[in-house]
C-alpha cells in the first residue's frame, strides 16, 4: 500500500518518528558497546526486535537500514552520507508539508554515526546471503467438490480490480477497476447489469438492501495527502448518479471499513483504517443521523489494514480488532468502555519483516470463542525476497490471550479465511497470494487447503491459477444452493520479480474474476 492499495503493502523498516520522541540517547559506556547491543537498544525501541536472519544481506544493505538510518537522523544519498534528507524523499506539496511538520526524519541525529555503523556492521556480517526455501506442500491442480470457471466476459472490466462485495440478498456482485473503470455491476451469473463510470479509486464497498457504502483511497500512490473518502448511499443507483447520504472526507489514505454499532444508540457507526504513508490513523465514524457523521480517532499511527467490530469482552458493547501492518506490526483489542472511550490492548506483536495482510475472526475449533487466522505475506516494499516465515497461522484465543496452533508456509500470502466448504464438520481454508514463487511454485496464487479433521492439509489449486495474478476473493453461496462458492479477482500488475513469459500469458488471457463453484449440492 505505499504505492498502491495492495501492491507494494508496507516499508518494513517502519517509522522510526512514531516513538523517537521517547528515546534519550543512551551513555557514553553503551554507545562504546558492540553492534548486537546497539541494535537491541535501538531497532527494538519502536517495534519487535528484527533479527539479522529475517532478511538477506543484500536486502538489508540497500533497503532497510538506508530507510532505519534516515528515521533516527542518518541520511544517506547513493553511497554516501549526507547532512540533510534528499529532496526525492519527501512528497511535493500539502502531503509534504504534512510530514515535516511532524517531523519524521529529525533534524538532528538520534544516533551518533560511529555507532549507526556498528549497527550496519552487525547486521550485514550476521545476515543471511540468501534465505532459506519456503517449506510449502505440493499443490494438486483440481480442487476436489469445485469447478472453476471465467465468471466475467473480457470485454466487460479489466483484470485489475480493487474491490469486491455481493449482496447477500441479491446476490449481485460489484467489482471496482482500478484504471478509471469505476465500479461494475454484475448478476449471480456474471452478466454485466450496471456500471457507475467515475475516477474514484474505491478499496472497499458495503452493500445490502438499505445502503451502498464505498471507501476511496483516492491515490494509488504512497501519498500523506488526505483526500480519500468514505461515501454512504441507499443504493448503487443512488451511488451511480452521485446522490449520498453523507460523506466523510480528508481521510488518510484509507483501506478497510467495518461497520458496527459502537454507541448502542442502534445506529451503524463504521471503523476505518487509514493506511497513510508516513501519516496515518485508525478512526471511527460515529453516525450522528443519517446523513451526519463524525470521525474520531482511536489510535494515531499509520499502518492498519483491517478491523473486525464484535463483543470481545461479552459486556453488551462492540468492541474493535485492528490488525496493524507497517513498523510495530500486530494485534490490537480496542475494548468499548463506552461515552467513545476505548482502551488499546496489544495481543500478538509480529516482527516488522513479517509482511502483515490479512486476518479473519472465526471459531476455529468450535469451543464458542472467536479465534485468529492470520496471513502475513507483503512482499513489494523492496525487491521481492521468498520469505520461509510467511503464511497462515491460526492463533486460538485461551481466555484474554492467543496461543499459535499452526503455521501453513504459503509464500505471498494476502488473504486467508476458515470456512467448512465441504460440510464435513471441520475448518478448510483458502487463501489467495499476489506474490508466490512464480518461477518455481505459481499454483501457490491461490490454493484451497482441505482439512481432514485433524488440522492436516492438503492443498489444492484451481486450473486458472497461472492466467492472471489473483488478489482478492470472496465467499458467498452465488448460485443459492445451499453450499459456499469463492470468487476470485485479478490484479495483472508486474513486478520486479515476474517472468516476463508469466506477464505475457496474463495479457493473453485477460481474466478478471473466476467464479470457484462448491458442487457439494
Amino acid at each position: 500500500m505505499k504505492s498502491t492499495l495492495v501492491f507494494f503493502l508496507l516499508f518494513i523498516a517502519g517509522l522510526f518518528y512514531q516513538c523517537k520522541d521517547t528515546i534519550e540517547r543512551p551513555a557514553l559506556a553503551v554507545q562504546q558497546s558492540d553492534g548486537e547491543a546497539l541494535s537491541k537498544m535501538y531497532c527494538a525501541s519502536c517495534h519487535m526486535y528484527p533479527a539479522p536472519s529475517l532478511l538477506d544481506k543484500f536486502t538489508w544493505g540497500n533497503f532497510v537500514l538506508v530507510r532505519m538510518g534516515a528515521f533516527m537522523g542518518i541520511y544517506r544519498d547513493g553511497t554516501r552520507y549526507v547532512d540533510q534528507l534528499p529532496a526525492q524523499w519527501i512528497e511535493p506539496g500539502l502531503g509534504g508539508q504534512r510530514v515535516a511538520k511532524a517531523n519524521v526524519y529529525p533534524e538532528e541525529p538520534l544516533v551518533d554515526l560511529e555507532d549507526w555503523e556498528k549497527i550496519v556492521d552487525f547486521y550485514m556480517k550476521n545476515a543471511p546471503s540468501k534465505l532459506a526455501s519456503t517449506n510449502s506442500s505440493k499443490i494438486t491442480v483440481g480442487i476436489p467438490g469445485f469447478e472453476s470457471k471465467v465468471f466475467t466476459n473480457k470485454n466487460d472490466i479489466l483484470p485489475v480490480v480493487q474491490a469486491l462485495a455481493v449482496d447477500e440478498n441479491s446476490k449481485e456482485v460489484y467489482a471496482a477497476q482500478y484504471q478509471g473503470g469505476g465500479i461494475s455491476k454484475f448478476d449471480s451469473r456474471g452478466k454485466k447489469i450496471d456500471q457507475a463510470k467515475n475516477e474514484s479509486l474505491v478499496v472497499h464497498m458495503l452493500v445490502d438492501d438499505e445502503q451502498f457504502v464505498s471507501l476511496d483511497m483516492a491515490t494509488r500512490y504512497a501519498s500523506d495527502n488526505p483526500k480519500g473518502a468514505l461515501d454512504i448511499s441507499r443504493s448503487f443507483k443512488d451511488y451511480k448518479g452521485g446522490r449520498k447520504m453523507a460523506s466523510v472526507n480528508n481521510l488518510m489514505r484509507p483501506v478497510h471499513l467495518s461497520q458496527g454499532d459502537l454507541t448502542g444508540n442502534g445506529r451503524e457507526d463504521f471503523v476505518v483504517s487509514e493506511y497513510g504513508n508516513m501519516l496515518g490513523a485508525l478512526s471511527w465514524i460515529e453516525n450522528i443521523s443519517d446523513d451526519s457523521y463524525k470521525r474520531h480517532e482511536l489510535f494515531v499511527d499509520d499502518g492498519s489494514t483491517k478491523t473486525e467490530i464484535t463483543d470481545i469482552n461479552k459486556d453488551g458493547k462492540n468492541d474493535i480488532i485492528a490488525l496493524k501492518a507497517n513498523s510495530d506490526e500486530g494485534l490490537d483489542w480496542y475494548i468499548n468502555k463506552g461515552n467513545g472511550i476505548f482502551d488499546r490492548q496489544r495481543k500478538l506483536r509480529f516482527p516488522p519483516t513479517n509482511g502483515s495482510t490479512h486476518f479473519q475472526l472465526v471459531d476455529f475449533n468450535q469451543d464458542g470463542k472467536e479465534d485468529i487466522l492470520y496471513s502475513n505475506g507483503d512482499n513489494g516494499d523492496y525487491t521481492p525476497l521468498l520469505k520461509p516465515y510467511h503464511g497462515i497461522h491460526l492463533y486460538l484465543r485461551e481466555n484474554e490471550e492467543y496461543e499459535e496452533s499452526f503455521f501453513l508456509p504459503l509464500n505471498g500470502v494476502y488473504q486467508s479465511e476458515a470456512i467448512d466448504f465441504d460440510q464435513d464438520g471441520d475448518m478448510d481454508i483458502a487463501a489467495v497470494s499476489f506474490h508466490p514463487d512464480f518461477a518455481n511454485n505459481p499454483q501457490e496464487s491461490f490454493v484451497i487447503f482441505i482439512n481432514d479433521g485433524a488440522d492436516n492439509f492438503t492443498p489444492y489449486t484451481i486450473e486458472q491459477h497461472a492466467d492472471s495474478r489473483w488478489m482478492r476473493f470472496v465467499t458467498s453461496d452465488i448460485d443459492s444452493d445451499g453450499d459456499i462458492d469463492i470468487l476470485l479477482s485479478a490484479m495483472n500488475v508486474k513486478t520486479p520479480e515476474i517472468p516476463q513469459a508469466t506477464a505475457m500469458k496474463w495479457q493473453s488471457k485477460n481474466e478478471a474474476i473466476v467464479l470457484i463453484e462448491n458442487t457439494l449440492k
